[in-house]
């Protein structure tokens, strides 16, 4: 959320002038020890909730910056503060206040609080929006202390946002009528001394009964506030936070100003939590402002759906001339050389530098892993047993049906890429693989077609294809067996067996596939050949009589024989099989499936 566009800050404490432009989701501003980060936050706590911190009230004296004091003195002139914050102004106010508003509130040394909104406006409608959307705004400040009332006023809100439900109240209630009832002894006293009736009853402010509760935390039920380290504590609070802004009743938009959250952490843990604040940052509800010393927060990279915004923080000074410099305390970096070569100028570099190998190392590393984990798949596949299929589609159909019969993790497809003419292409193709193992079984599994008959006769001289033959020890090969629907196709046409076009798709039932294919075809006209309407397969130039192939040719749409001489046209062929797997008989290729799985057990 970009709900902030632009905040200037003047005259508090060390900052005598800041201008922090074209703020982003995440804002993380950073410096030196005593620059001016802090103040920051404490500059919009003082706009939002009129304290620059929680502990103490708000003292002019106090905040004044010194160096305005002393200019004021000299010159004479008033002492004040101002604060301006530029909001983009939401939707569901921009009819009533424009897309963009300002609102510059300046302290003065009496006390007082002037407001002034740019642009002006005496409407009292508009006022009243304004006065509703500023009340909208939730502004929560983090210190970097996190002491145990920092825990303490995040958990009294905790209550003080989920005290409206009824089970809360139902659970108080009990609560307070099981003391009342171990007390009665004590209440009728209290009513003989004083001549009327006296209880214990929940306190007023139950919000202040919660600020002792804690955090049970790990298998050992420690106390999390007080038996557990100071940066497991400190991960807790945006959980807790945004856990807050989730449950209040009523919807606002939320402003987090953190400081120094990666106090107390590692390394480690610093660039989780650095990620962890920019996926906060990326609801459209939140904006975050944090001070921070880690390269992990200023050195973080741009989410996909978040801004982040880096600000170097300068300590100001005014020469003899009564020049300030620099004239503005925030400088926004745009680069990360950039906000490396700022901490180097501050003697800062150090740090960074390091963190910028570690990831490099890290990234190499991954780079390392990732490949490592490609070897492992590819040798974990060798060792399984192995179908090799001529097409991509051919894979995705034997592995649902591998699925289907329980063996999708037992044994792997692959893909010849075609149908390979020459044995130095099924090997070439095999070797693209990964190759064989000489411990996993494999079969080769061809369209009953003439390149499949062809690529099945390279690898054995068995003139039975109907059945798997072993070549070897651990490898068989095999061409799809013929339907029976197929056979009676082959048997009205007189084709031979040597002379067929059998290929996958045809295994399904012929009329519903049939149906299924037109249908495709004629809502994909695009993906389909316009010849492939009134043709068949070339397969069939030339082995057939001219009398069977023009009887082949002229065959009535929608019929099998109109599709078993066609096949399948390629441009639709994987929506096809995904149909016909969702919804035809799987009959013919489960079984198909199941005498491959017996020959790969069997070798």
């Amino acid at each position: 959320m970009q709900l902030i566009k632009k905040v200037e800050v003047n005259y508090l404490r060390s900052l005598y002038s800041l201008n922090l432009d074209d703020v982003g989701d995440l804002n993380v501003v950073f410096g030196r020890n005593d620059s001016g980060k802090s103040n920051f936050l404490r500059a919009l706590n003082l706009f939002f909730n009129d304290v620059t911190d929680t502990q103490h009230e708000f003292d002019f004296s106090i905040e004044i910056s010194d160096e305005r004091k002393k200019v004021a003195r000299e010159a004479k002139g008033r002492q004040f503060i101002w604060i301006k914050v530029t909001f983009n102004v939401p939707p569901n106010y921009q009819s009533a206040l424009g897309d963009e508003i300002a609102v510059k509130r300046q302290w003065n040394r009496d006390g007082d609080m002037n407001e002034t909104v740019f642009p002006s406006s005496s409407s009292p409608g508009r006022q009243a929006r304004l006065t509703r959307f500023l009340n909208d705004i939730d502004y929560t400040y983090i210190p970097a202390i996190k002491d145990i009332n920092v825990y303490a006023d995040l958990i009294e809100r905790m209550y003080g946002a989920a005290a409206d439900t009824g089970v809360l109240k139902d659970a108080t209630d009990t609560f307070v009528d099981a003391i009342g009832e171990k007390t009665n002894s004590l209440s009728s006293q209290l009513a003989l001394l004083f001549g009327t009736s006296a209880s214990l009853a929940p306190p007023t402010e139950m919000k202040r009964l919660f600020r002792n509760l804690d955090f049970s935390y790990g298998d050992d039920k420690h106390s999390l506030l007080r038996q557990k380290g100071d940066g497991i504590k400190a991960r807790h609070l945006p959980e807790l936070l945004r856990f807050i802004n989730e449950t209040e009743e009523r919807a606002k938009r939320f402003i987090w100003g953190f400081e120094e959250p990666e106090n107390s952490l590692d390394l480690n843990a610093a660039e989780l939590e650095a990620q962890r604040f920019a996926s906060f940052a990326e609801r459209s509800d939140t904006q975050i402002f944090i001070t921070s010393h880690s390269p992990a927060f200023y050195l973080s990279e741009t989410s996909s759906s978040s801004e982040i915004r880096r600000y170097f923080i300068t300590k100001q000074g005014i020469n003899e001339s009564g020049v300030v410099n620099p004239s503005n305390a925030a400088s926004k970096i745009d680069l990360l050389e950039d906000a490396e070569a700022k901490m180097e100028k501050a003697g800062l570099l150090q740090l960074p530098f390091i963190i910028r190998l570690i990831k490099e190392q890290r990234n190499e590393i991954e780079k390392h892993r990732e490949a490592a984990g490609k070897l492992n798949v590819k040798l974990s596949s060798l060792q399984k047993p192995t179908i090799f299929v001529e097409g991509k589609f051919d894979v995705e159909a034997l592995r649902e049906a591998l699925s289907r019969s329980g063996h999708a993790e037992d044994v792997s497809v692959k893909q010849l890429g075609g149908t390979p003419s020459s044995i130095g292409g099924i090997l070439n193709a095999v070797l693209q693989q990964g190759g064989l193992s000489s411990s996993a079984p494999t079969i080769f599994l061809f369209d009953n077609d003439k390149p499949g008959r062809a690529a099945f006769s390279k690898l054995s001289s068995n003139l039975n294809r109907q059945a798997p033959t072993a070549l070897g020890s651990r490898q068989a090969a095999w061409c799809l067996p013929f339907s029976d629907d197929f056979k009676e196709f082959l048997a009205n046409h007189q084709i031979q067996d040597e002379q067929a076009f059998f290929t996958l798709e045809f295994l399904f039932p012929s009329q519903a596939a049939t149906d299924l294919c037109l249908n495709l075809a004629e809502e994909n006209h695009d993906r389909v050949d316009s010849s492939w309407w009134n043709t068949i397969n070339g397969q069939y130039f030339g082995p057939l009589k001219q009398e069977i192939f023009l009887k082949l040719r002229d065959a009535e749409r929608g019929t099998p024989a109109w599709l078993f001489g066609r096949g399948v046209p390629e441009g639709i062929k994987g929506r096809f099989l995904k149909k016909a797997t969702q919804n035809l008989s799987t009959s013919a290729i489960d079984e198909v499936t199941k005498k491959v799985i017996e020959t790969l057990q069997s070798l």
